[in-house]
């Protein structure tokens, strides 16, 4: 009896670390992606912003 419920109070911490793995894992996954959407746009608003830039520059001269 006394061996049974040490086994399952190890499958049970083994499946805490489990989740905790998955956890930290899924939150990296969508750290990533929130950090290459930012950098897509910035790149974005730094292309359109030079290319205004030119354009005033052109406009003006």
């Amino acid at each position: 009896m006394n061996q049974m419920r040490l086994e399952l109070e190890m499958f049970y911490r083994q499946e805490e670390k489990n989740s905790l793995l998955v956890r930290l894992r899924e939150k990296s996954v969508s750290g990533v992606f929130v950090g290459l959407t930012v950098l897509a746009m910035a790149g974005w608003i730094y292309l359109l912003s030079s290319m205004f830039l030119k354009f005033m520059l052109w406009w003006f001269s």
